[in-house]
């Protein structure tokens, strides 16, 4: 929890330092809202881990867990919506960079420049 923590707190010093609080909430907002959000899984993952405090109902909980990491990873993505899995956000990552010392240029949907 402590790493955790001291992660968020990076990422929030770090978006103070260069001036960009409004493209963060920007882009956490956009993670939160619109078609494809992730607040479904984050209230799915918040239930069945309440349900894992009750000793009887832990493997069950755990299960759940596990189905719900395997669904993260192993998605295709939907067309309808933007993205993908993991693996093919992976892959479209390795596709944008360069080898070589070149730099990439990142576009944010919304943000002129950062």
């Amino acid at each position: 929890m402590s790493f955790a923590l001291f992660l968020i707190g990076i990422t929030l010093l770090t978006v103070a330092v260069r001036n960009t609080q409004d493209v963060f909430v920007q882009l956490i907002k956009g993670d939160f809202t619109g078609p494809g959000n992730f607040f479904w899984w984050i209230a799915a993952i918040v239930l069945i881990g309440a349900i894992g405090f009750v000793p009887k109902l832990k493997p069950v909980s755990d299960a759940f867990l596990v189905l719900i990491l395997l669904a993260l990873i192993l998605t295709r993505g939907s067309p309808s919506f933007p993205g993908g899995g993991v693996f093919s956000q992976f892959v479209k990552a390795l596709q944008g960079t360069q080898i070589g010392g070149a730099s990439t240029t990142i576009n944010f949907p919304g943000v002129t420049s950062l």
